[in-house]
């Protein structure tokens, strides 16, 4: 069960951050062309933490780009965050760095919601994503709910606020 749950996290940290297609696979993201459109409020760098059970925390930064209803990055998160997978077991989340790419709410610049369901391990994994940046551009928060199969008994929540740098 270790290795599904391994997966799962890895897999779920990945979605936290807002990855509908990440690029961990070695599949590259073609860059948004700047002449497109002005850009949206999700352009820059932001920092902040991403917690998880235990009351772990890792420190996360994102670089995005955000033209029309396309966003894409680069996702950086550090050490220290735990997500607690109920029966299924429990792991630290790896140090990692990932690019993405998604897009934000039809007619709703500000607002990032996704849905998405994966097979780890021979298991159905769902996933439920809420961003939301904040009126003046200067603070993300994000939360995202992870459906795991009921053997595991409990459903992780992992939670992010992070400031506009830049």
């Amino acid at each position: 069960m270790k290795k599904v749950t391994y997966s799962i996290v890895i897999t779920l940290t990945a979605l936290f951050l807002g990855i509908a297609n990440a690029s961990a696979s070695g599949v590259s993201v073609a860059p948004i062309s700047s002449t497109m459109t002005t850009p949206g409020p999700y352009e820059g760098i932001f920092t902040g933490n991403v917690s998880g059970d235990n009351n772990s925390q890792a420190p996360i930064t994102l670089v995005l780009t955000h033209r029309g209803e396309d966003v894409e990055g680069v996702v950086s998160l550090g050490e220290g965050l735990y997500v607690n997978a109920g029966m299924c077991g429990g792991a630290n989340v790896p140090p990692s760095e990932q690019s993405f790419t998604v897009k934000t709410q039809p007619g709703k610049p500000r607002e990032l919601s996704t849905q998405l369901a994966f097979n780890v391990g021979n298991y159905q994994v769902g996933v439920d994503l809420e961003s939301l940046i904040s009126d003046d551009g200067k603070m993300i928060t994000s939360q995202v709910g992870i459906d795991l199969p009921w053997i595991c008994g409990r459903d992780p929540m992992l939670t992010g606020t992070l400031y506009r740098t830049e």
